[in-house]
């Protein structure tokens, strides 16, 4: 059941970089940074006391869906939530194992509905709908929170809104930050940078040397985004925080690192969440790659 403690402060704010479905098999030296960093995210999240009495989630997989419009906001309401295999490619020939996988986990329907209520009051337009996990929260979490060691915390899942508005999402954020204290602790899923275009363009590369060229020039692009990115999501000050980052839209490596930006706004919804954070620290080694960026980010 739910801890019914109540916590003696607002509990804090995690983004994390939840990178694909590879992130579990791959032997890559990175992957295997990207793994530890986040199984010591899962450590520390399991040490705040008193316990959290829900894991209040946004992923990058998790937009409301387009036919709502604008605006809206979706409430995962169901009960026995089943995990999706929702890859973005097809694993079917090269690793068919993935789609044995599977992460236990608790829901708590009466909680998202709590969440749904707030939302509504908040002047926020929202929607229950029932659903699965998909793998921007299964995927990390299930290194944060292995099976043979389960997760005795519900999450509630809720959407990011559907469309390019990223001061919206700032705006989600600060509308459920005062559910941090009530018991909510917030992990927002994304990528600081996520450009599958980049890593195409490395990979159709027509020679090595072009190859080698292009990989240089994506990288510069994703550590160039990846640092902007991070000056501006650790103001402490809200209301600079919130400028730095909406500004971030219109540097030249913006659309290269988020070519569509799904992956970007739970990183919005984390940073309005947050409010004006005593400490905001990144997390773990960094892992920046062409195309991607692995960073994980705590306020509190």
């Amino acid at each position: 059941m739910p801890s019914a403690v109540a916590p003696t402060g607002p509990l804090p704010v995690y983004f994390i970089g939840h990178a694909g479905v590879g992130l579990l098999f791959s032997e890559s030296p990175q992957n295997r940074i990207v793994q530890d960093n986040l199984r010591a995210i899962g450590e520390e999240i399991r040490a705040i006391s008193p316990r959290p009495k829900a894991i209040l989630t946004f992923s990058g997989h998790f937009e409301a869906g387009e036919i709502h419009g604008p605006g809206v906001i979706e409430v995962n309401v169901k009960r026995g939530t089943y995990i999706m295999h929702d890859f973005v490619n097809d694993f079917h020939d090269s690793a068919p194992f993935v789609y044995e996988y599977d992460w236990p986990h608790k829901d708590a329907p009466e909680l998202a509905t709590e969440v749904w209520r707030h939302l509504t009051k908040s002047g926020i337009k929202s929607k229950r709908v029932e659903r699965g996990v998909d793998h921007g929260i299964w995927v990390p979490f299930k290194l944060m929170f292995p099976p043979e060691d389960p997760l005795d915390i519900p999450i509630v899942q809720v959407s990011t809104f559907y469309g390019y508005d990223l001061e919206s999402q700032i705006r989600l954020g600060e509308a459920v930050s005062s559910l941090r204290n009530e018991g909510y602790l917030i992990i927002a899923s994304g990528m600081a940078v996520h450009s599958f275009p980049s890593i195409a363009e490395v990979r159709d590369a027509s020679s090595e040397e072009e190859r080698e060229l292009a990989r240089q020039k994506v990288l510069r692009e994703s550590r160039s985004f990846d640092t902007h990115l991070r000056a501006a999501v650790t103001k402490h000050d809200a209301a600079e925080r919130r400028k730095a980052l909406l500004e971030l839209e219109f540097l030249p490596e913006f659309k290269r690192s988020h070519p569509t930006v799904e992956h970007f706004t739970p990183l919005l919804v984390a940073a309005g969440a947050a409010g004006n954070a005593a400490e905001i620290e990144p997390l773990g080694t960094d892992v920046v790659e062409p195309g991607m960026s692995y960073l994980n980010v705590r306020f509190r």
